[in-house]
């Protein structure tokens, strides 16, 4: 069943500014077998050509072939037709495609075309008619009727999902609304829940609104002014495969079994993982390790934050597991492979933390960093080099600690001495339990770092079964 629920509270509709044309916009026209009909038109004084992703795309094209248009009187449109719930069938991929019930989870280019002829990229605007029990959606921002498309290719547009299913647009605040004596701002996220869940589908949405609070605690506002997160229903049990999107409009997709149980759903971390990467730029260059490792340090802590995991529970994931990365430091991270990717990552991300609360008196850590990137324009959709974004850190932090962490580890290489760092936190495993020493001399910043500092404490976000 498809349903909509909107927000009172969602305050959305601001006065509405001039906004400039497209230059193309996209028509679709959705029918029940989940065939697509798309006309482009754009506005172009030169011919243009449309180009499929791949060739398992190009074979769901009928129509249509891969040649220049000419554009009349300045507008170049192109016609063609799509099988949406064939593709979904041959990929059968949360990746690429998939098909639950009448609907198809898929990222945009899975069944857009490619505009090429442009001397630069196009803004498009998309727009869908559908049966009256189907539905559209994507992460791109909406303007008017049209979700656009802007600042980057089709190819990265991230997620679509279309026909059946069922829609909650959950309010948020925008990012950076939480801070002290900023103004207030809502923005959406807008879930879909695939065909296929057994139960009551209420706890998967609750779920969703109960993280996207913690996330908002950590970052003092949600991620992005506009999301999509799909949930896919899968036949083994808990959370799965989770991936994120973030070119136009982030997008995030998770496989959750079928039949919900709450307490598994909060004791679990993808959800949580995948939305912390919607608050980072793309990072090049060799930038895995830092956006995985980021993720890989934060979750622990906004659930630990919400009230969700225990200090102990935290040190002791990280002692256990921090090891599997500090090979990568003594060759450089710019050739970290692998794990070492998510755990050299969330080790340089704790040296990270410890610097910088180390060089402001406790006054800031990791938190303000990340934070301050996000409101300074490095959001989701963007893309960045390593260096560029460790120095939009250091000024949100006001420290250069993690550019010269860059410099030592990321442009150079040297080796990382954990049990010298746990002792310096005073954090140690013995007996399989975690002991703590205030002695230890940076037993002040450790304290900080997993429950935030005393002066800003971080509401807890309670569990539906506390409520």
């Amino acid at each position: 069943m498809f349903f909509r629920t909107l927000l009172a509270a969602l305050v959305l509709a601001a006065p509405a500014l001039a906004q400039p044309a497209p230059d193309c916009t996209v028509d679709v026209t959705v029918a029940r077998d989940l065939k697509l009909d798309v006309t482009y038109r754009c506005r172009s004084a030169t011919a243009l050509t449309f180009e499929p992703d791949d060739q398992q795309i190009a074979a769901q094209v009928s129509g249509y072939r891969n040649t220049k248009v000419e554009p009349v009187n300045g507008i170049v449109e192109m016609r063609y037709r799509y099988d949406l719930a064939e593709y979904a069938r041959t990929v059968n991929s949360p990746a690429a495609g998939i098909k639950r019930g009448d609907a198809v989870l898929s990222p945009i280019p899975g069944w857009l075309l490619e505009p090429r002829g442009f001397d630069r990229l196009p803004v498009i605007d998309i727009r869908a008619q559908l049966p009256g029990d189907f539905g559209f959606v994507t992460g791109l921002p909406k303007v008017g009727d049209a979700w656009r498309l802007a600042g980057t290719r089709v190819g990265f547009a991230g997620y679509s999902a279309i026909g059946k299913f069922a829609l909650e647009e959950i309010a948020v605040a925008a990012p950076g609304s939480l801070r002290p004596g900023a103004a207030k701002q809502d923005g959406v996220l807008r879930l879909a829940i695939l065909d296929g869940f057994k139960g009551n589908t209420a706890d998967l949405v609750d779920w969703v609104r109960r993280t996207a609070q913690a996330e908002s605690n950590y970052w003092q506002g949600f991620t992005a002014k506009h999301m999509l997160v799909a949930l896919v229903p899968v036949q083994r049990p808990g959370v799965g495969y989770g991936r994120t999107v973030s070119g136009g409009g982030p997008t995030v997709m998770v496989e959750v079994g079928a039949t919900v149980e709450p307490r598994r759903l909060f004791n679990d971390w993808v959800l949580v993982h995948e939305l912390i990467h919607t608050g980072m730029p793309f990072v090049r260059g060799r930038g895995t390790w830092l956006m995985e490792g980021a993720a890989t340090y934060i979750e622990p802590i906004i659930r630990a934050r919400a009230g969700w995991k225990s200090e102990d529970e935290v040190w002791k994931e990280w002692i256990d597991n921090m090891p599997r990365g500090v090979a990568a430091f003594a060759a450089g991270l710019t050739n970290a492979s692998g794990q070492q990717n998510y755990w050299a990552g969330a080790t340089f991300m704790l040296m990270a933390d410890i610097g910088i609360r180390r060089a402001t008196d406790g006054a800031k850590g990791l938190e303000d960093c990340l934070a301050g990137a996000l409101w300074s324009g490095l959001d989701a959709p963007q893309t960045v080099q390593v260096v560029d974004y460790a120095a939009a850190c250091d000024r949100a932090a006001g420290v250069t600690v993690m550019s010269e962490l860059v410099d030592r580890y990321y442009r150079g290489a040297a080796p990382v001495d954990l049990a010298a760092l746990w002792k310096e936190l005073g954090v140690a495993l013995v007996g399989g339990r975690i002991v703590l020493d205030d002695s230890a001399p940076s037993a002040r910043w450790r304290k900080m770092i997993v429950m935030g500092p005393p002066s800003r404490p971080t509401p807890h976000v309670k569990l539906p079964w506390e409520s």
